[in-house]
């Protein structure tokens, strides 16, 4: 009988295909093929990173008020633009394991932020500087993050507000709002829509970064190299 990584290797035909391999998800000392595989997953999962940190940056239950407030403040750029605060490994840790949301490596080199099974809390290694007990998956949504927000903040953030704007007022649009009538539908937006309309923006507002748009291109053509095993194959 075959076994599991060998029926995985068997393509159409019964022709053998190589997949790419992955580290083990335990942490370990910090390695070449470990570092390379963090830096790779962070450049498909650049985008995911963003919005979930951008979204976190508006607390939960917040009305149309105070989110217009936090849109057209100084500080969130001044948040943004520091990549050491906002991409610090506890701060990423806290957000991702409440998100429950961790990193997935696919067998076709590729990775993906996915919500855990049964939602149970992923690890994320919350200092992750130790020369002995480096993990992976953590240094990949750091990356991502770092990326994100060294080279792309001032361009996240001057497009995030107009990029609100836009959803709520296509928002109205659909509704066929009247002119004149007492509320716009913004005004009168419930939280979940409200909650739907940043979510919505902050996808636009990423798609900004400069690292986002190349994970973006990443995807679409696929795998950019043969498969083979993180630290093995030409990087990324």
């Amino acid at each position: 009988a075959l076994s599991l990584a060998a029926l995985l290797r068997l393509g159409a035909g019964g022709a053998v295909e190589d997949v790419f391999t992955w580290p083990d998800d335990s942490i370990g000392e910090r390695s070449v093929e470990r570092v390379t595989a963090g830096k790779r997953a962070g450049k498909y999962i650049a985008c995911s990173v963003c919005e979930s940190v951008l979204i976190s940056q508006f607390p939960r239950n917040s009305d149309l008020e105070h989110v217009k407030k936090i849109l057209g403040a100084e500080p969130l750029l001044d948040l943004l633009g520091d990549a050491k605060e906002t991409c610090g490994m506890r701060r990423l840790a806290k957000l991702f394991k409440a998100s429950k949301l961790e990193v997935v490596g696919k067998l076709d080199g590729s990775a993906i932020m996915r919500t855990t099974a049964s939602k149970s809390e992923p690890f994320y290694e919350e200092i992750n500087k130790s020369e002995l007990a480096f993990h992976w998956k953590s240094f990949a949504v750091e990356h991502a993050c770092r990326e994100i927000f060294r080279h792309s903040a001032e361009e996240i953030s001057a497009s995030l507000g107009p990029a609100f704007e836009q959803v709520a007022a296509d928002a109205e649009h659909r509704r066929g709002g009247e002119e004149g009538a007492e509320h716009s539908d913004a005004e009168e937006a419930g939280a979940q829509e409200l909650k739907e309309w940043i979510s919505s923006a902050v996808r636009t507002s990423c798609r900004q970064a400069k690292f986002c748009k190349a994970s973006e291109k990443l995807r679409q053509k696929g795998a950019a190299v043969k498969p083979t095993s993180a630290g093995v194959g030409e990087e990324l």
